[in-house]
């Protein structure tokens, strides 16, 4: 029986020594930072954007009064599954909410925020070619506004947006840092 196990490991090991070729020699050969857009490649259960062109909102911060001071975001994401204050959020940093399907493949609900909490999303200006990237942070905005995605202050400055413009949205490389692509 070891001969058995010894033999069917070999492939994968030559397989993983292949790739581990591969990879190093593409990063020798490249020294640009990694796209900003790329589908989520986690091993997690993978959920779907919502909508990938939309209409934008402006939310959060201390001076954001279409909500009350002690509401809570939607998705866990403070330390160790916290659900922080809308007001609490820096309204200089770049985060967004969407409407998102918290049922992905087989796992619940609350499993599904956690994997939507914290995910990097590329938001982009059409009119003018401006894009960043930001965390999501919480569901919304309500569907009887007509908006698809809302995203903080900052970003909203940043993509030089106003409510009610088009914006597009696609999944971020989790490695990109947020803020504006340059």
């Amino acid at each position: 029986m070891a001969d058995k196990k010894s033999s069917s490991d070999k492939p994968k090991a030559k397989a993983a020594a292949a790739k581990a070729s591969s990879t190093a020699s593409t990063a020798e050969k490249s020294e640009e930072p990694p796209p900003a857009i790329t589908p989520p490649d986690d091993g997690s259960p993978g959920g779907q954007l919502p909508v990938t062109r939309g209409k934008v909102g402006v939310f959060g911060g201390p001076k954001d009064r279409g909500i009350k001071p002690d509401d809570k975001l939607a998705l866990p994401t403070g330390p160790h599954s916290v659900f922080e204050r809308v007001r609490s959020l820096n309204p200089n940093s770049f985060y967004c909410a969407m409407r998102f399907d918290y049922r992905i493949g087989h796992t619940s609900p609350e499993e599904g925020k956690r994997w939507w909490a914290n995910r990097k999303l590329l938001v982009a200006n059409p009119k003018n070619g401006k894009s960043a990237v930001l965390r999501a942070v919480d569901y919304g905005p309500h569907q009887n506004t007509g908006l698809d995605v809302s995203i903080s202050p900052g970003a909203a400055a940043a993509l030089e947006v106003e409510v009610g413009d088009e914006v597009e949205i696609a999944f971020a490389d989790p490695r990109a840092p947020l803020g504006e692509v340059v």
